[in-house]
């Protein structure tokens, strides 16, 4: 498995779950806006006349002449809070109402923070606003902060998504280290491979070469050897320990064996100067 292939993966899966997850958050936003307005008209339909006095209008409309900046009021009222339907908003939620002249189609309800989410501007005129002149521009507010409106969102598909990216992230690792493992324990030269773990040797075309018991210990020590280099007296000291002359035995190891090897791979076995053998690769 390539390693860019499993950071793709891994990378969709994320982005999957990230972008599942902000939709959820989205969706579930506006839900409590949705449920915000319903239960504001229905609470205004109730006591929309009650919440607002003339001594309330007259109020609202000094501190206003006296602020350059908005100025809204706050009732919290339990006919409210009772309508909507997350209990988990309830005790976090209230309605903000301010007084705007008749006819200003300039929505000037303060509306949400960062840790604040509105519902949508219902203005209404009670009889107490119809003898000053002005109109009542009410809105559901709640006080949620990214984190509650988060708790409340459905996260199951997105968490699956991250879980799934995590495990997928644990096992590319554990491929990719048992991969260098492999690699470190296989030694690679002129297309011919070993592998360690299986003792054999392989060609290019990842088919394993057949050879005798001698010459497998053989390649061996030139696949060890420092330049891959090797002496005769070295060679017949390790494959024929005692024996006075093993040099005739030797020259046919070799001849046997170079055929093998030009066969499988681009590694010639070439002598130098009658003493020494070496594994050169043949471009």
């Amino acid at each position: 498995m390539k390693a860019y292939f499993s950071i793709v993966v891994f990378l969709v899966l994320v982005v999957s779950s990230v972008a599942t997850g902000t939709g959820s958050y989205i969706d579930t936003k506006s839900k409590i806006t949705a449920d915000l307005n319903r239960a504001l008209v229905c609470a205004l339909a109730e006591k929309g006349q009650e919440w607002v006095t003339a001594d309330t209008i007259r109020v609202c409309k000094q501190l206003q002449s006296q602020s350059s900046n908005v100025v809204a009021m706050i009732i919290r009222d339990d006919s409210f809070a009772g309508r909507l339907t997350m209990p988990e908003l309830r005790d976090k939620s209230y309605v903000t109402f301010a007084v705007i002249p008749n006819g200003c189609a300039q929505d000037i309800v303060p509306g949400g923070g960062v840790d604040i989410v509105s519902g949508d501007t219902v203005i209404i005129e009670p009889e107490a606003a119809r003898n000053a002149n002005v109109s009542i521009a009410f809105r559901g507010t709640a006080d949620c902060s990214f984190a509650t409106v988060f708790g409340l969102s459905d996260l199951r598909l997105s968490a699956c998504l991250m879980m799934a990216a995590l495990l997928w992230g644990a096992f590319s690792v554990l491929r990719m280290r048992k991969h260098c493992a492999d690699a470190a324990r296989c030694s690679r030269l002129g297309g011919l491979r070993f592998d360690a773990s299986l003792n054999a040797f392989y060609n290019p075309a990842d088919e394993e070469v057949r050879f005798t018991p001698m010459q497998h210990e053989l390649m061996l020590m030139f696949f060890n050897a420092e330049g891959h280099k090797l002496s005769k007296a070295e060679i017949c000291e390790t494959l024929w320990p005692g024996k006075d002359d093993a040099s005739e035995t030797l020259y046919t190891l070799v001849r046997r064996l170079k055929r093998i090897v030009e066969q499988n791979s681009r590694l010639k076995i070439e002598a130098e100067r009658g003493r020494a053998y070496k594994l050169t690769v043949d471009d």
